[in-house]
């Protein structure tokens, strides 16, 4: 297995892994209430915000095996990690097709609420930012998210690192230097989130 900088080629195994790895995930079916409208819609969303917006802000790595992609990681570098609104733009025609107009509204507004309780919550001073890390569910626990997760962190500069995660992660991080920061709570019924931090 290798690690390396993720390319546009990439885009579209980068998004099928990431919608496996995401399936179950609280903040994806708080965001989609319908299964069937996640599985559709998801897969489009994610691949148009890896082309647009984590590509463009550099940062984004892939753990592969024999070519295979096993995992990645959409890391910000610093002073990045908001995506500016104009490559936002460019991911919505591709999740107005895939949603609809009315669910492409709604969804646009789960988005935006969730977008506001996690901006209030981030650190301000310097730092990489984690925004999304996935392993293919067939190699989940056999080293890919740590793989990711070394590679990065031992090239930050000498800055810290930032990223939100359900409580079912945390151990995971906590065992590369992390430590729980803040309780993010997402409005309306949506699971808690913790904000982490890595000197």
């Amino acid at each position: 297995m290798r690690v390396r900088a993720a390319v546009a080629t990439d885009a579209r195994a980068m998004s099928e892994v990431l919608v496996r790895a995401f399936d179950e995930d609280p903040v994806m079916n708080w965001v989609f209430a319908d299964a069937e409208q996640r599985r559709r819609v998801y897969p489009r969303m994610i691949a148009a915000l890896i082309r647009h917006a984590y590509l463009a802000r550099g940062g984004c790595e892939v753990a592969e095996n024999d070519g295979a992609i096993l995992g990645v990681a959409l890391w910000a570098p610093p002073g990045r990690a908001k995506t500016p609104r104009w490559r936002q733009l460019l991911a919505a025609p591709a999740m107005l097709a895939a949603a609809g107009p009315v669910q492409f509204v709604r969804i646009s507004r789960q988005g935006a609420k969730l977008d506001a309780v996690l901006e209030a919550a981030h650190p301000k001073e310097p730092h990489w930012f984690l925004s999304v890390l996935g392993t293919e569910p067939s190699a989940q626990g056999t080293g890919v998210g740590g793989a990711l997760l070394r590679s990065r962190l031992s090239d930050c500069g000498g800055l810290p690192a930032y990223l939100e995660c359900i409580d079912a992660n945390v151990p995971l991080y906590e065992r590369f230097g992390f430590k729980v920061i803040s309780a993010i709570q997402v409005p309306d019924g949506g699971p808690t989130l913790r904000g982490m931090w890595r000197v």
